[in-house]
């Protein structure tokens, strides 16, 4: 049974090895993983921000576990599609708190830099590209630059988007992989508008995620 519990109550500070990366930045490096194709394993060495204690086998393990079971929950909460899947930084009948979303393009960001051709190559397609001008908000930037009165509220709008444009790369990543089988079983089921919101907040699809 899958785990659509938000990110906060299934990672606890308990139940996650501190060595890893932070739990909002290993879900969004974990998304980042899933959206980049024909990945090889090497990203798994990239689940620790310093290299670990190689001797703690047992830690070790259950660390690497750990982390492993959060990606294949994120895989299959991908499969639910758009407005089933929802990424970390979300809860449910609120807007995104803009330090949660950084932390988590903090994450995604890493796992871009394991295949930055792939991603270099889809800023000269259209609809890859305006996924990436969703995250560029959010991004950490070397020199602070002035922005506009309304980048707040523009923020809150991309992070709104976020949920739906990740579930499209990953469609993407999919069929550049060939993996036809995984593209159709995304769900693709109509969602009424007085329906319950399929991202638990409790209130109708028309007054949550439904598109305004």
């Amino acid at each position: 049974m899958t785990n659509s519990l938000p990110l906060t109550a299934v990672l606890t500070p308990q139940s996650w090895d501190p060595d890893l990366l932070p739990p909002l930045q290993m879900d969004g490096f974990l998304t980042g993983t899933l959206l980049t194709p024909n990945l090889d394993m090497k990203w798994v060495a990239y689940l620790w921000p310093k290299l670990p204690n190689l001797a703690d086998d047992d830690r070790l393990k259950n660390a690497l576990n750990a982390a492993l079971a959060r990606r294949k929950t994120i895989e299959a909460n991908l499969q639910k599609g758009w407005p089933g899947y929802q990424p970390g930084f979300c809860e449910p009948g609120k807007k995104a708190d803009h330090d949660k979303v950084r932390e988590w393009i903090r994450g995604f960001w890493k796992a871009m830099k394991l295949d930055p051709q792939y991603w270099s190559d889809l800023a000269d397609s259209e609809r890859p590209a305006t996924f990436l001008s969703l995250i560029s908000g959010f991004l950490e930037i070397v020199e602070p630059i002035e922005e506009c009165d309304d980048a707040d509220q523009i923020r809150d709008e991309h992070a709104a988007l976020l949920p739906r444009a990740i579930v499209s790369m990953r469609k993407l990543a999919l069929m550049q992989e060939g993996n036809i089988v995984a593209l159709r079983s995304i769900a693709a089921t109509k969602v009424g508008r007085n329906d319950p919101c399929p991202c638990g907040s409790a209130r109708k699809f028309k007054r949550c995620c439904a598109p305004k």
